[in-house]
């Protein structure tokens, strides 16, 4: 039989190893909620979903110590042009992700971005997005596109640093890793587990 100190280091192993992985795990069963959803209330809990995606990824992206300095305090979540995500963002407004206090800002051009740590693209701005892009140079943004609510705009046209994407009836993650560099960000491998990548 097992001795008493040997299983309790076991349970402390386990334990750390959940906790470490946990923001893992959380991404991964957010990303496994259907899509197929119509009513009001269902919408809105897609919305929680989409939330707490965007809330977990903030754990698995290092941005340059440049840009931190300039915002320490705070992680901003900016919305492109429209706030899609309202009012379910309450849900993780003010909660902390790498030690920063999360808020966020609607924005309507990337001109605005520089206070954005990563900025949410509604599927109906990302042609406008697009466009602004080609006039503008790399920012350390997270750009994540929303494409969950198409069938027939592929992830592949899309430049933005991550995609929300249709897997089935499911998100997916689809990962365009040159924007990724380009803005001078790291994502962690952990994340780039779970996604699709785009080189």
């Amino acid at each position: 039989m097992e001795s008493r100190p040997s299983m309790m280091k076991a349970m402390h192993h386990f334990s750390s190893l959940y906790l470490r992985r946990k923001p893992v795990l959380l991404l991964l069963l957010a990303c496994l909620w259907p899509l197929s959803l119509k009513a009001e209330p269902q919408q809105y809990k897609l919305q929680q979903v989409k939330t707490a995606i965007l809330f977990n990824i903030a754990k698995f992206v290092r941005w340059p110590e440049t840009s931190i300095s300039q915002s320490p305090d705070y992680l901003t979540i900016c919305h492109y042009r429209e706030n899609t995500l309202s009012p379910a963002f309450q849900s993780i407004y003010g909660k902390r992700a790498q030690h920063r206090i999360v808020n966020d800002k609607l924005i309507d051009t990337l001109a605005e971005a520089d206070q954005c740590a990563m900025l949410f693209i509604p599927l109906a701005q990302l042609r406008a997005f697009t466009e602004d892009q080609t006039h503008h140079g790399p920012l350390p943004v997270l750009t994540i596109a929303d494409l969950t609510q198409s069938y027939s705009i592929e992830s592949s046209d899309s430049r933005a640093a991550v995609n929300l994407i249709r897997q089935g009836s499911r998100i997916g993650l689809d990962i365009y890793l040159p924007e990724v560099t380009r803005n001078g960000l790291t994502i962690s491998s952990e994340l780039l587990k779970l996604a699709r990548i785009r080189r």
